[in-house]
C-alpha cells in the first residue's frame, strides 16, 4: 500500500534529465595532466592543470627540486555533486577499459 507520504518521497527523488545550453561546441577546450583535491568545510576543491617537465641532461638533475604546474581551472563542488562525479568517472572508465580490450583484440586479431 502506498501512502500519501510515500508518493511525496517518491516525487522528491525522481531523476529530472538536464540538458545543456546551446554553445558548449564553442566553449574552449583546457588540457591537464596534474590535479589536485581537497575537502574543506561544505564543499571539495578540484584544482586542474599542466605540468610541462624540463628537459633534463645527465648531471643536471640537482637543478630542478621542484616542478611548477600552470592552473587551468578551478571547480568548488559539494560534498553530493563530488559523490556523483566520482561514480560517473569510475563508470566511464570501467567502459573505457572493456572497449579498450576489444579493441585490442581486434587489432591483434587482424596480425
Amino acid at each position: 500500500m502506498v501512502t500519501k507520504k510515500d508518493d511525496q518521497l517518491s516525487a522528491e527523488l525522481k531523476d529530472i534529465p538536464v540538458r545543456w545550453r546551446e554553445g558548449i561546441e564553442e566553449m574552449p577546450t583546457s588540457y591537464a595532466n596534474h590535479f589536485f583535491i581537497s575537502h574543506a568545510g561544505p564543499e571539495f576543491l578540484l584544482i586542474f592543470g599542466v605540468v610541462t617537465p624540463p628537459t633534463i641532461l645527465p648531471g643536471e638533475e640537482y637543478l630542478f627540486e621542484e616542478l611548477k604546474a600552470l592552473p587551468v581551472a578551478k571547480i568548488a563542488v559539494s560534498p553530493e555533486t563530488m559523490i556523483r562525479i566520482a561514480e560517473a568517472i569510475q563508470d566511464n572508465v570501467r567502459k573505457y577499459m572493456e572497449t579498450r580490450q576489444l579493441r585490442e583484440k581486434e587489432a591483434f586479431s587482424r596480425e
